[in-house]
């Protein structure tokens, strides 16, 4: 005669607080009563919790568990953890010790299921220690990303800071506060980027934020946007278009469900991997049938019986390195993205909390995963010049390297650019910028304005700074880019790039960028109720229009006027140059 027991449950989550188990118990899920027979087999008391509780949740995430009676905690360590229900043996043990002590089941979830997934999951994510991958037969994988409950991510994120949709309303260079002028308002705070640009451009799927996107998955075109649950999609007779494509879905599978394995055996038509704890049933086997590189899974064991506390004891944190791999894999995107971001889709897609160390490094190694190291781009650097003139005839490049073969300068100038400049205004604005990757360096960059007041690239190069051997470097080779007619160049007052005008290029009449003359006298004379006449005097047309704005700035600021006449008229006024 079969004996039933009397077993309560509760649901919630584990914390340990003063060295000691507590359970923390949702009063908005209630309790429930089961009933179970000596006979009860573990897939049915998984079944009974998740039909009652009404859980949308895979069984493999669901977590039983229970605390000791008070009378076997006495005789036994005060943070000694809760004992888990995995299998079979493990449910006899809570029957028979139901038949003596009261006991309540603990009901959890182990993946943000069941509760709003947006509430973050705190992770604590082990840094990475090493760059290499041990070659081995038996090799282990991380699978797990510390699933400490009681560890919180110590970084505050400031909304304002990290936004990226939001828009800063403050500007250093500009002010709102503009003269006006005689004839129009005064173009202080004017945006030459909105020049020429369409109506209602790149407006629809680029104008959603980030986690909207993240939400709907508009990734490079696709859709079907994360639904917040996850189960397992590693099925027999699936397969996959490499080892590296199982492989990774396979970390994922370990990751949300928290388990660590080895790869046992791994060649180029066998894949074989276990899990970390020895004895354990869980196993994938995967196999080359029909195509080369195409692995079928041939065996999968989707159940553990190795215990909970094992399983814990020998699990694996990813690393950023994983991390990184893991978003661009899952979004496709790497250009524009900041640490918030990744941390944001992580907690969406995956309930992973990463602290703003975790996502830096995690985006560093994303860019690495797809861009590569910044030396293979220089060690591909003559191969991708070349490719780049097979590809587009016409093109003009040239790399200089120093007397120890090291990269020096470099210059492009595209087929299609060189062909369209022909057709625009014989004017050429030049600037220089610094980059910010490892190397650093300067790129110069060369452009003409098209009809509709788009920027026109015409070359552009990269050089260690903006001095006179770069700039005298750089003109030798963008004048091979049109022919000797009148021509005007337009920049800043950078010595250098005046220096390499008149030894390089003595046939071209210079001019001085308004934009950069106009920041220079609000930042250093603070004239901005003058700067109309400034306007006047730079737009003027005619020599009597000149003399009669400068005579009125001298007459009201002596010293601007003085600077004024410090540049050469024939490099600031349109008189000159038109």
């Amino acid at each position: 005669m079969q004996i039933m027991v009397c077993l309560a449950s509760v649901y919630g989550v584990w914390t340990i607080r003063d060295r000691k188990w507590y359970f923390e118990v949702d009063k908005t899920r209630g309790g429930r009563m089961f009933y179970l027979q000596d006979d009860c087999k573990h897939e049915e008391l998984v079944e009974m919790v998740v039909n009652d509780y009404m859980l949308q949740v895979n069984g493999e995430l669901l977590e039983l568990s229970y605390p000791l009676p008070a009378a076997m905690m006495e005789k036994l360590p005060t943070d000694s953890p809760p004992m888990y229900v995995t299998n079979d043996r493990q449910v006899g043990s809570l029957v028979e010790l139901c038949k003596e002590h009261v006991v309540r089941l603990c009901v959890s979830t182990r993946v943000g299921m069941g509760r709003n997934y947006n509430e973050p999951i705190h992770e604590c994510v082990q840094e990475e220690k090493s760059e290499e991958v041990d070659k081995e037969d038996v090799e282990e994988e991380f699978g797990d990303e510390g699933w400490d409950d009681n560890e919180s991510d110590d970084v505050n994120w400031n909304d304002k800071a990290w936004d990226v949709n939001s828009e800063d309303e403050s500007d250093d260079t500009h002010d709102n506060d503009s003269a006006d002028d005689v004839d129009n308002p005064d173009d202080i705070d004017a945006d030459y980027s909105k020049y020429g640009k369409v109506k209602d451009e790149e407006e629809g799927e680029e104008s959603l934020s980030f986690r909207e996107r993240l939400r709907r998955g508009v990734w490079n075109g696709g859709n079907g946007g994360f639904t917040g649950t996850w189960s397992d999609t590693i099925l027999v007779n699936h397969s996959y278009a490499s080892k590296e494509a199982l492989l990774s879905e396979l970390r994922l599978t370990a990751v949300m469900a928290r388990f660590a394995f080895k790869v046992y055996k791994s060649t180029t038509d066998l894949f074989v991997a276990k899990c970390v704890v020895n004895g354990c049933a869980w196993k994938l086997r995967a196999a080359v049938k029909n195509e080369p590189d195409c692995f079928w899974v041939t065996k999968y064991v989707k159940g553990h019986t190795c215990s909970i506390m094992d399983r814990v004891a020998h699990r694996r944190r990813a690393t950023p390195r994983y991390i990184g791999q893991l978003f661009v894999e899952r979004t496709g995107l790497i250009d524009g993205i900041v640490p918030r971001q990744i941390a944001d889709s992580m907690r969406i897609m995956f309930g992973l909390n990463l602290t703003y160390t975790t996502s830096y490094r995690a985006l560093k190694f994303a860019q690495v995963f797809v861009r590569g190291t910044p030396e293979d781009g220089y060690a591909n650097l003559p191969s991708y010049l070349r490719r780049l003139k097979q590809a587009n005839p016409g093109t003009i490049t040239h790399l200089l390297c120093d007397e120890e073969d090291r990269f020096k300068y470099c210059f492009v100038a595209l087929a299609a650019s060189t062909a369209g400049f022909q057709y625009l205004k014989r004017v050429i604005v030049v600037d220089g910028t610094h980059l910010t990757g490892k190397y650093g360096g300067t790129l110069l960059v060369a452009c003409g304005q098209d009809a509709n007041f788009q920027v026109f690239p015409l070359a552009y190069g990269v050089v260690d700074a903006e001095t006179n051997e770069s700039w005298g470097w750089f003109f030798d080779k963008l004048q091979t880019c049109f022919s000797p007619h009148p021509m005007v160049i337009v920049s800043d007052r950078a010595l250098s790039i005046e220096n390499a005008c008149v030894n390089v290029l003595p046939w071209v009449t210079r001019g001085i960028c308004y934009y950069h003359l106009q920041q220079n006298i609000i930042k250093t004379y603070g004239g901005k109720e003058l700067m109309y006449l400034v306007k006047g005097a730079a737009y003027a047309h005619t020599l009597a229009e000149y003399n009669r704005c400068m005579d009125s700035l001298r007459a009201a600021h002596p010293d601007l006027a003085a600077y004024m006449e410090l540049a050469d008229p024939n490099d600031v006024l349109n008189i000159y140059i038109i």
